[in-house]
């Protein structure tokens, strides 16, 4: 514990002195927090034709370059029926990583005719490997782990999806 503190003399005693290596820590977690809870994703819903279901799913949607470098990161948890949806104007080839993601996702990306076109299961939390696209892309889905496999969703569904 001294590492983290001096002890430093006061007019009323012995008062604490944070090391700049604590201050520094703080801020910086203050400041990627305070960047975090500004961004301000639109909320839509994105239906999933499968061979065997129709799914629904609520999502928020990162629709700007800046929205979707921050998309599901710091985050703990995401319900079951919710998603990230990362919306492009036009297509384009895209690469997704798990840096900062905390959630298990699987990672869905989606043609210009709305056809899943490739799936990455079970997305490795915090890896800083990249994910490409392996082509132009209009949307990518980020659902949490193992919804690929539970509902059956496969390349060639149908996807699609309204902003509210």
């Amino acid at each position: 514990m001294d590492n983290l503190f001096l002890m430093k003399e006061g007019v009323s005693g012995r008062i604490p002195v944070y090391t700049g290596k604590v201050i520094t820590i703080v801020l910086l977690l203050f400041i990627a927090a305070e960047c975090i809870g500004q961004a301000r994703f639109k909320s839509g819903s994105v239906t999933i034709a499968t061979k065997f279901d129709e799914l629904h799913y609520r999502v928020e949607v990162a629709d700007t370059n800046r929205l979707k470098s921050i998309g599901l990161m710091y985050r703990s948890s995401m319900p079951e029926d919710q998603g990230m949806l990362l919306l492009n104007e036009k297509p384009q080839r895209m690469n997704i990583w798990m840096k900062n993601t905390f959630i298990p996702l699987d990672i869905i990306y989606i043609d210009r005719n709305g056809h899943i076109v490739k799936i990455v299961e079970n997305a490795r939390t915090e890896s800083t490997s990249v994910m490409p696209s392996d082509g132009k892309v209009k949307a990518v889905l980020e659902l949490n782990a193992g919804q690929v496999r539970q509902k059956n969703i496969s390349v060639g569904d149908s996807v699609t999806y309204q902003v509210d």
